[in-house]
């Protein structure tokens, strides 16, 4: 009798949810707008990555900012400024949002990064710029990521002119080396 009730009733309970980590979240729901800072509850949390890949925690904030100088600091401390991203700083040392394409869901309404590039070749992969190309058997081939469109436009040209497909290919310099924009874009 009484067990049967028992068991009856556990089962008719609704399954409990797990609690979702940062990592299951949306990651709108736990990134910021700098590099190196995430949101962990009601503070921000600094973290980077060392020569080896591995994650290191700088510790939590009451602000993003101070997070984002914290991540700098430690980037600095460590050397690794010339291989992780820095946070961007003024002349006035006020910090300067990193620019990215908005994440899947988010609203539109926040602002746009530029998404064509004026040059052959080139496309933009969040902050960063790829420049690709088709080989000759028309084969997409990865070239590299560049901190800016003009040096991956230079990579596509570098590489369209080592492989000798100039006759195939439209290429983004001029004779006298300079970039030309796509008619149209510039």
């Amino acid at each position: 009798g009484d067990d049967d009730d028992s068991e009856s009733d556990e089962e008719d309970a609704p399954p409990r949810k797990r609690p979702r980590t940062a990592a299951a979240q949306p990651r709108a729901a736990w990134a910021t707008k700098y590099y190196g800072v995430y949101r962990a509850r009601s503070k921000f949390e600094a973290s980077y990555r060392d020569r080896d890949g591995q994650s290191q925690s700088i510790g939590k904030f009451a602000t993003e900012e101070e997070a984002a100088h914290a991540y700098n600091a430690a980037l600095a401390k460590h050397g690794l400024e010339s291989i992780r991203k820095v946070n961007k700083v003024d002349e006035t040392g006020r910090l300067i949002p990193k620019t990215v394409a908005p994440a899947f869901g988010m609203s539109r309404s926040a602002p746009a990064t530029k998404r064509k590039s004026e040059y052959y070749g080139v496309s933009q992969k969040g902050p960063m710029w790829r420049a690709c190309y088709r080989d000759a058997g028309s084969n997409k081939k990865h070239i590299g990521t560049f901190e800016n469109e003009e040096e991956a436009a230079r990579a596509y040209d570098a590489k369209i002119k080592k492989l000798g497909l100039q006759s195939r290919r439209k290429m983004n310099e001029d004779a006298q080396g300079r970039l030309v924009a796509k008619p149209g874009r510039a």
